[in-house]
């Protein structure tokens, strides 16, 4: 068991970042259709990662210019994925009229004027997030808001996942069809507990008011597909994690406020 697991985090390490990581292991193929159990600890080590960025990019220059090396460092360490996720879906949901136009218009890999409004309106919330909590919060407090922030977004992936279909399961081309079709038990146990264990480093009030902000996101991201597509894929789920951290962000800056 703790052998299948570690290898189900290797997986998700190689799908979801760009760490360098070998990437002839026999094991990882067999593992990955539950990695997506440990989309939650892979934002775990991509939010330390970027919290160190900041914490030292802090102590020799101005809190923005910290924040935009931050959040660069996370598009460069998922290879900016999600961001992808995020214009494509944008891109498919403004332009697209029917369900196969839709799908049509995220399968293509040019970047329209929805998706590219906002992957800019993304990266300027998230600069500016991380600009705040460079300036309002200190040393471990970053670190665990960020790690936090990563998990908490990634584990709001779930919601969808669990109460949609996925919406291309008929296309054997699909590179995210083999680990988002793996959310068996133990994948949503792990997910559970990767997205506690950075929030257990929170005040509980600012934790809940986090929690609460990116599950709306994750919410609100399930109605739209499942009105518009009858389901979910993998750049919806990159969608929502960008805005479930955005979300995440805002709700624990509001709650810190009061506490």
């Amino acid at each position: 068991m703790i052998r299948t697991l570690f290898w189900r985090f290797v997986a998700a390490l190689q799908f979801f970042t760009r760490l360098p990581l070998p990437r002839d292991l026999p094991q990882v193929p067999i593992h990955q259709s539950g990695a997506i159990g440990f989309f939650p600890w892979a934002g775990i080590v991509v939010g330390l990662l970027c919290g160190a960025v900041l914490l030292l990019a802090r102590w020799l220059w101005p809190p923005e210019v910290a924040a935009v090396l931050a959040v660069a460092a996370a598009v460069a360490l998922t290879g900016a994925l999600h961001e992808d996720g995020l214009s494509d879906t944008v891109d498919g949901f403004g332009a697209g009229w029917d369900r196969m136009h839709i799908l049509a218009i995220m399968k293509d890999v040019r970047l329209g004027n929805y998706g590219a409004t906002a992957l800019i309106l993304a990266l300027a919330a998230r600069i500016a997030l991380t600009a705040a909590i460079a300036v309002r919060l200190d040393g471990v407090a970053i670190l665990a808001a960020l790690m936090a922030a990563h998990a908490v977004s990634r584990g709001t992936v779930l919601v969808p996942m669990l109460a949609l279909p996925y919406a291309r399961a008929e296309d054997a081309t699909s590179r995210a069809k083999p680990v988002v079709q793996g959310l068996d038990g133990t994948a949503r146990l792990t997910a559970a507990l990767g997205v506690l264990a950075p929030l257990a480093l929170l005040p509980p009030p600012v934790a809940l008011a986090g929690l609460a902000a990116a599950g709306a996101t994750g919410a609100a991201w399930t109605r739209l597909c499942a009105r518009r597509l009858g389901g979910y894929t993998g750049d919806v789920l990159g969608a929502v994690q960008q805005t479930g951290e955005i979300a995440f962000l805002l709700g624990i800056l509001a709650a810190w406020k009061f506490i």
